[in-house]
């Protein structure tokens, strides 16, 4: 796969899909929503959402899949907060007309702390952000704290398995199993309910596709 590629393009790959910036962050932007939209299609479906929760999302990207959960929903107080300013402009102007009704908002966080009060949110979610936490003991424990006690955390990730044959993963990167990745939740407090194990094809190249396994762990507090 990473054929051409030189070192320094593997690195920035891997600084593209941390942060986006720059017009190759749009470019990445659209990459992530296309690859990653079965596995955030996946996640909503086992969410179980109602109307009139207040639900996070972390690292929601472009926001190009937020429509859908008013579309299915209706009532719903969203937040996304992502690490890169670009995205939260983007998602901010994708999303411009739901904004304006007042219950969807995204905003920039720093990667280490989650900016809103101690038990504010039902539900929170989070797609192929995990391998980026800055501090994931402590940001496991920020997700905890913001989560309204029964809440629900959805935590979507491909395994090291899956993740080590992609050449860009050595930079930047902290890779995980299923059994590490339920260790630090249950450090940070939570329970873990369920994993949901699924299987898909992803495009990694003009002519070529992967077979990517991924996982759910819905966990609660």
């Amino acid at each position: 796969m990473s054929g051409e590629l030189s070192i320094e393009d593997l690195k920035e790959i891997a600084s593209q899909l941390s942060s986006p910036i720059g017009e190759m962050g749009l470019v990445t932007s659209k990459n992530m929503a296309s690859n990653n939209g079965n596995m955030i299609l996946q996640t909503i479906a086992v969410m179980n959402l109602k109307q009139y929760e207040s639900v996070l999302e972390i690292g929601p990207g472009g926001g190009r899949h937020v429509s859908l959960l008013f579309t299915e929903i209706g009532n719903l107080d969203y937040y996304g907060i992502d690490v890169s300013q670009l995205m939260v402009e983007e998602a901010t102007e994708i999303n411009a007309s739901l904004a304006e009704s007042g219950n969807i908002t995204f905003s920039l966080t720093d990667g280490e702390t989650v900016p809103y009060a101690d038990a504010f949110f039902n539900k929170i979610f989070t797609v192929n952000t995990l391998y980026f936490w800055k501090d994931p003991e402590v940001y496991a424990r920020e997700i905890y704290r913001v989560l309204k006690p029964g809440g629900k955390f959805y935590l979507s990730f491909a395994p090291k398995s899956f993740m080590e044959q992609l050449p860009f993963t050595q930079y930047g990167f902290e890779l995980y199993d299923l059994e590490k990745a339920l260790s630090l939740l249950e450090v940070a407090g939570f329970k873990i309910d369920d994993t949901m194990h699924y299987n898909e094809q992803i495009k990694v190249s003009a002519e070529g596709t992967m077979d990517r396994e991924f996982i759910v762990v819905i966990a609660s507090k």
